[in-house]
This record gives C-alpha cells, structure tokens and sequence, in this order.
C-alpha cells in the first residue's frame, strides 16, 4: 500500500507569472481579488472539542488552503508561499454572519478505543485504521455558517503560485474542488464582476480617521466605535509549519469586525491601511 503523498509538489500545469506582487512590511504591490461565497461554512475552532464550533471570520490558513486547493498544491507545500513576509491578504465580509446549530450523529475517533486496523506491521509496512462502524455513534453538536460571502484579496510573492492561481481565477477552474472548511461545504469563487480583478494596492491620500471596509487585524485599539454598532473580535490561526510528520499554527491574527458586516472606523496612522480597488482594506 502506497503511503500518502504529502511533499506539497504542483499538480497539473503552472504557469509562472513574469510579474508577481511584492510584500513590503506586510502591504503588497499588487493583489487578487475574488468574491467567496458558498450555501455553508465550518471554520472548527481549535480550543473546542465536543461541540464542534466555528470562527465567525475565515481563518487566514484556511484560505490559503483553499487558493493551495485551487492552484494544485499538496497539503503541506504551501505554507512557506503563505510566510508572514512573503504573502498578504485582506478580507471583507460581505454578508453579516449567521450561525445555526445542527446535531450530527458519527463515529467515534478515538484510536485507541473506537478503531480497527488492517495491512502491515506499522514499521516497514503501512498499517491502516479506520473507525469500527459498527460501534454506536455519537452525538455532537456542529456550528455552521449560513449563506457567507466574502471579498478576498491575495498577493504572494511566489511567481508559480499567483501566476497559476490568476490563470486559475481566470479561467474559472481548480485543481482540486475549493471548500469553506469541511469538504462536503464547496465553495464558489467569482472573478470578473465589478470589484474583482487584478489590482494595484495604492496608499491613501488621507492619514486620518478612514472607513475600513475589511476585517481589521491586530489593531483593535485602532478602531473607533460608532454608537449602536456591535463589535467583535476573533483571534484565529494565521500561518502553519511542518516539520514533516505534523503540522501546527505557528502565529494567530486577532481579526476586529463589525458583527452586521458594515465598515469599521479606524485611525489610519495606527494601521497600514491601504486602497485596493477604491476600498480601503488592511493585510494581514
């Protein structure tokens, strides 16, 4: 039995763009921007367990497993791609988000109780476990986003990486099916309609109180609050490392937003606020 292949390489034809985007300080030169949508999203909470709960906001590593979905890479080649000081990206939500509760009943993961294992001895064979199904299942309570949609703007500065993933955008395919964080929840992502492109990433002409129309990271103190708007804060995993047999978060980002998806108030000589596209957005 063949072991996984998990080395991160291209699948599919690339295309390596003659002009990448530049990461300055956390701002990019230039960027992508897309519409995400999708009917339900579960972006699972790494600090819950039973009770299967999502973030609000899409974790900054699941959309970069996402786009690593698209482009055609493995599942733990992309990371560096998606470096702190080599990629950028900015989000704005479109729709306010909206949870619903739904009990799910499935197996229990449990390796040393619930699982079943078959093939070889482990050391120089593979050995293959899989859960009894037929244990009794067990009852767990799954969080899901309804209906969201997202405005997303990406850069990095690997020529491979945003050269196939603008062809990709373009074309309007994927290598592998994009998903909002399980994947029986497809995405889709539209590329062409008013506000999505490929564009320059401009400074603004006023350093003052600006209206910001992304999720606003790590600059909660930057923000003025309006009277009567309700504000929240998300604190998710923001870039990942493997050392070959596991893979961990190694930076979090603490994502400020408006809880009905309006813009957010802040003091731009706090924030790196920047223009994409006539809107003010901040990178993370």
């Amino acid at each position: 039995m063949a072991r996984r292949d998990a080395d991160g390489a291209y699948r599919g034809s690339t295309t390596a763009a003659d002009d990448p985007p530049t990461v300055i300080d956390g701002v990019p030169s230039k960027c992508l921007t897309f519409i995400l949508t999708g009917d339900w999203a579960h972006y699972r909470r790494i600090d819950r367990t039973v009770t299967k709960q999502t973030y609000r906001v899409p974790p900054r590593t699941t959309i970069a497993g996402m786009l690593a979905a698209v482009v055609g890479v493995g599942r733990d080649g992309y990371y560096d791609v998606f470096a702190d000081d080599v990629s950028a990206l900015a989000v704005e939500l479109l729709e306010a988000p909206r949870t619903v509760s739904m009990p799910q009943l499935g197996l229990g993961t449990n390796p040393s109780e619930t699982f079943e294992s078959r093939g070889g001895s482990g050391k120089r064979t593979v050995k293959v476990q899989y859960p009894d199904s037929t244990d009794d299942r067990q009852l767990h309570s799954y969080h899901y986003l309804v209906e969201p949609a997202y405005r997303v703007s990406v850069a990095v500065e690997d020529p491979v990486f945003y050269g196939t993933l603008r062809d990709r955008l373009e074309t309007g395919t994927a290598y592998y099916t994009p998903t909002l964080g399980l994947s029986e929840l497809h995405a889709s992502l539209g590329y062409g309609p008013a506000g999505t492109g490929e564009f320059d990433v401009e400074s603004p002409t006023f350093d003052g109180r600006l209206d910001v129309a992304s999720l606003v990271p790590d600059g909660i103190d930057a923000v003025y609050p309006d009277q009567g708007s309700s504000y929240a804060v998300e604190r998710v995993p923001g870039t990942m490392q493997t050392d070959g047999t596991a893979r961990k978060t190694t930076t979090y980002v603490d994502y400020a937003f408006r809880e009905d998806a309006g813009s957010l108030a802040v003091d731009a000589s706090e924030l790196p606020v920047v223009t994409v596209d006539d809107r003010n957005v901040v990178f993370a």
